[in-house]
């Protein structure tokens, strides 16, 4: 178990110089007789309690090396760089440790940079051989292990797109070449959790814990899902021994401490996560949102404000173009919507998945007969289908007809408009469409359609309608009291 050492060491103020030298004497006795865990606690508190003093950070960066950090290290060296511009062994290091995880083509950009700013200096015949070195190794680079990265990679990337149906099956395929890769395992589970199939979500946990007990991602996963899933004191309870863990990896301490966050143990997290803070790791953009939380729900309003409102975040968003189509939460929350909810929702959600149009939309579609016995609601997704597809409809026609209007009666309304969460254009359709209208009038239909969502919003003048869709204003005021006599009935 690792020792607690803030527990049994009385020290001055953590951001004093006396405070760093001590932790720096105290990490140098700790290296030179072996203790590594001890070593690395204090000089990352050395570095965090002078974060000017690059020698600090050079002793760190080594010693997290040898630790088997070496992302960490790496951005240490990194900190190294920007506090001294002159301090071009950084960048040997850099490129010897890149090269030393397999990232090849970063190594040999960090050795050429090197070579490029001291083309005579200590390291320049360490650099060249290690170029030539990199240069064969991507020649023998093993095809097997190149493949399980771009899959996983690749998995990776659908499943921040929201491509889940896509994601699965890479992950599938993956497992089945590499049964052992834990990795894919974890990520399917969540993938799962996403398609809204609970049950195999938790079985794939279930299996990773069972083939490899103590992985922390399966176990950190199931506390998510748990929580997701409604189960808050499962979570809790399960949450409650990680208090005690510190992982190495900073990586993983982040998810762990954002983990301890999402299910309420806030003290953990916060020093987690201030600890993280103070050594350079930021992790992904949700880091200042998760030490904000954190810090707020242990009473330090202060310095929760300063973290959400920091110019390092708003950088950050302003960089960003969001797409909903784009959203995993968005594509999620479809699919599962499609499982759980009503046969009346299950209309609005077809029609909306299907407009994503995409190989993802084609599959969530043909999930309907899986989640549904109403004939409708099943023709209606295979109308979307074929839609989707460019082919043609065989089945019923009152059901093209109803699809036929709906078109039409889109291209009258903003796609905002109608995605609003105030608006009722596809419940007002799929009701009509579940209280068997026939939709005989295609035309008239998606008019009356465009009058009633408009009417209660602009009023929409019903002549003017009716000339949008050069109708007789007759034709049109009949269709609307159709429509309404359907719906209050319903």
């Amino acid at each position: 178990m690792e020792a607690n050492y803030e527990a049994v060491m009385t020290l001055p103020e953590p951001e004093s110089p006396l405070a760093a030298e001590l932790h720096y004497y105290r990490g140098r006795r700790a290296l030179r007789e072996g203790r590594l865990d001890e070593a690395t606690f204090f000089m990352a508190e050395a570095t965090a309690a002078a974060t000017h003093r690059v020698d600090y950070h050079k002793q760190y960066a080594e010693l997290l090396f040898e630790v088997g950090e070496i992302y960490h290290a790496n951005d240490v060296w990194k900190r190294v760089l920007e506090l001294d511009e002159t301090a071009t062994e950084a960048l040997y290091h850099l490129a010897s440790n890149c090269a030393y995880v397999s990232q090849y083509e970063e190594a040999a950009n960090y050795a050429s940079e090197y070579l490029d700013r001291d083309a005579k200096g200590h390291y320049t015949e360490a650099v060249q051989s290690l170029l030539e070195l990199i240069e064969l190794e991507q020649e023998l680079e093993d095809e097997e292990e190149d493949e399980l990265i771009t899959w996983h990679t690749e998995a990776q990337r659908q499943i921040d797109k929201g491509r889940l149906f896509a994601a699965k099956a890479t992950l599938e395929r993956l497992i089945g070449r590499y049964p052992e890769f834990w990795p894919a395992y974890n990520n399917l589970s969540v993938v799962s959790f996403y398609l809204g199939d609970d049950q195999a979500a938790f079985r794939t946990l279930e299996y990773v814990l069972d083939q490899n007990p103590g992985n922390l991602h399966a176990i950190l996963n199931t506390i998510l899902l748990l929580h997701e899933a409604g189960h808050s004191e499962a979570a809790i309870q399960l949450s409650t021994p990680l208090t005690r863990v510190r992982p190495l990896q900073y990586d993983l301490r982040y998810k762990l401490a954002t983990t301890l966050a999402l299910v309420g143990h806030y003290d953990r997290a916060y020093e987690e996560l201030r600890l993280l803070k103070d050594h350079g790791f930021r992790g992904d953009p949700l880091f200042g949102h998760w030490l904000s939380v954190s810090a707020y729900k242990t009473g330090r309003l202060e310095e929760a404000a300063t973290y959400l409102n920091n110019e390092e975040m708003k950088r950050f968003e302003e960089r960003q173009s969001f797409d909903i189509r784009e959203n995993l939460e968005f594509r999620s929350a479809l699919v599962q919507g499609l499982r759980q909810e009503s046969d009346l929702a299950r209309v609005e959600i077809i029609r909306i998945i299907s407009n994503l149009k995409d190989d993802e939309a084609f599959e969530a579609l043909a999930l309907t007969n899986a989640v549904t016995e109403n004939e409708t609601v099943r023709a209606f997704a295979e109308m979307c289908r074929a839609d989707l597809c460019s082919q043609s409809f065989n089945g019923d026609e009152r059901i093209k007809r109803a699809f036929d209007a709906l078109v039409l009666a889109e291209a009258h309304v903003s796609e905002a408009e109608r995605m609003s969460l105030e608006g009722d254009f596809y419940e007002r359709f799929a009701t009509l469409l579940l209280s068997d209208e026939p939709f005989l009038d295609v035309t008239a239909s998606a008019a009356a359609l465009v009058w009633m969502f408009y009417t209660k919003r602009d009023a929409l003048i019903l002549e003017d309608c009716a000339n949008a869709f050069h109708l007789p204003v007759d034709t049109l005021t009949e269709k609307v009291r159709s429509f309404k006599r359907t719906l209050e009935q319903a």
